[in-house]
């Protein structure tokens, strides 16, 4: 009995163990399934994860990093960052408002107060200022190129030497005084324009100025200078020019210096220290900025090297009228004997000379618009011209004088200036020029005026 028994026992186990490896497998197999699933679960939701935290990174270092280095404005090949315009922009707007922290501490702030107020209002419209501060960047890059292609180089020397002198510092005595131009008197009244001129003229000397694009002259806003403080506006400024030095003239030896070079050195490492934690705008901004400045010097000095102090000018008056028709009615009544001084003060509508007989002074050519400039040269003495049109309306002009003149200071400066924007202006016809709408949004709006020194609005 034990014998047949054995057997029966072996296949049974032999049963079992078959059917427990059938199902080890399909649990095994199973396992693996949802391990894979587990997996693919997990890896999905990492990835979903990383790509977040990769967004959230780089909206933070679109904020930062990448906008620092995104391109508001592109001048031919030259490229102006976010970060530049933005460095730019506070140091003007820090320059404006130690301007007018100057004249709200001068003592002489109640005297000042449009001026106060026109800088209040020129940092309040913070995108208006931003414009103007890119487009002066603009032109800087424009001239800068400009004054590269023509073989002009700044040193660091050159530049050391600009900041001192606007530091006051003069590590070899003060300047002297440049000598004054000498000015030979002016022709008389001929007996033509005696007859002419039935009521007394005014012939001005101090021409308006037009301001040629490229620097802002002012170098260090945070000194208490009237230099500083009257020449720190967001708009540009004219280079110097020199007048013609008499060789003969005695020099005078140079005085000593007002302060030490670690005097300077000190002043200048504090200056740079407070604008770069207040702008950014650093040493090196600062260099580059200053080395804009000399370009632009340059760049001037060369265009009006060649504009004499001795010019062929022409002395006319007019009446301005708003339309061709009243600038014929205007012709009639002057063809009928009636008086050109009378007619202007009655119907001109240039207030700046009406009361004066329509009287322009004596003009230089180029000075006036294209086509009144165009209108006046080949005229004769006394004659009176058609209607000429321009931007301002209808002119009807009359000649009083043509001959060689010397100019004075302003009109000088006024011609060179005027050469230097027709220069600029035609550089920039010349360039390619985008501006990226980016800028506008980038526009810082500090420093400003602290609230309790502002002005009220009058």
């Amino acid at each position: 009995m034990p014998f047949v028994k054995y057997p029966r026992i072996t296949m049974a186990n032999e049963k079992n163990e078959s059917e427990h490896k059938t199902v080890t497998k399909k649990h095994m197999a199973r396992q693996e399934k949802e391990q894979k699933q587990r997996k693919i679960v997990l890896i999905s939701v990492i990835s979903i994860l990383v790509v977040v935290v990769l967004l959230i990174a780089y909206g933070a270092l679109s904020k930062t990093v990448l906008l620092a280095g995104k391109t508001v404005a592109k001048v031919n090949d030259d490229k102006i960052t976010v970060e530049q315009f933005q460095n730019r922009v506070r140091y003007e707007r820090q320059t404006l408002t130690q301007t007018y922290a100057n004249y709200y501490s001068s003592g002489f702030a109640q005297f000042l107060q449009s001026y106060m107020l026109q800088i209040q209002n020129q940092l309040d419209n913070y995108i208006s200022f931003g414009s103007t501060v890119l487009d002066n960047m603009v032109a800087e890059r424009l001239i800068t190129q400009k004054a590269k292609e023509l073989g002009f180089t700044v040193s660091d020397e050159e530049i050391d030497k600009e900041i001192q002198e606007n530091f006051g510092y003069f590590p070899n005595g003060t300047p002297t005084v440049e000598p004054t131009i000498e000015y030979r008197p002016t022709s008389t009244l001929s007996v033509e324009q005696l007859a002419l001129v039935t009521t007394p003229t005014v012939m001005p000397t101090d021409l308006p100025t037009s301001t040629p694009e490229g620097a802002i002259s002012t170098l260090d806003p945070s000194l208490p200078t009237e230099a500083a403080t009257a020449t720190a506006t967001a708009t540009e400024a004219i280079p110097t020019s020199t007048p013609t030095v008499d060789a003969t003239a005695t020099p005078i030896p140079p005085t000593a210096t007002a302060y030490t070079r670690e005097g300077y050195d000190a002043l200048y490492a504090t200056v740079i220290a407070n604008l770069d934690a207040v702008t950014k705008f650093g040493d090196a901004e600062f260099r580059d900025y200053v080395r804009n400045i000399i370009y632009s010097q340059k760049l001037y000095e060369y265009v009006t090297s060649e504009i004499a102090s001795e010019q062929d000018m022409v002395w006319a008056r007019h009446i301005l009228v708003a339309s061709e028709e009243e600038a014929k009615a205007v012709l009639d009544r002057l063809n009928a004997g009636e008086d050109f001084a009378a007619l202007a003060a009655e119907l001109s509508s240039d207030t700046s000379n009406n009361t004066l007989g329509g009287d322009l002074g004596w003009i230089y050519q180029g000075q006036m618009v294209a086509e009144f400039d165009a209108a006046i040269w080949p005229m004769k003495v006394g004659e009176i011209s058609q209607p000429v049109k321009t931007s301002f309306g209808y002119h009807v002009i009359q000649v009083l004088g043509h001959e060689v003149r010397q100019l004075s200071a302003d009109e000088l400066s006024s011609a060179k200036s005027t050469a230097y924007q027709t220069y600029i202006n035609n550089l920039k016809t010349a360039a390619t020029i985008t501006k990226n709408d980016i800028w506008a949004s980038v526009v810082p709006s500090e420093p400003t005026i602290p609230a309790e020194i502002r002005t009220a609005a009058q």
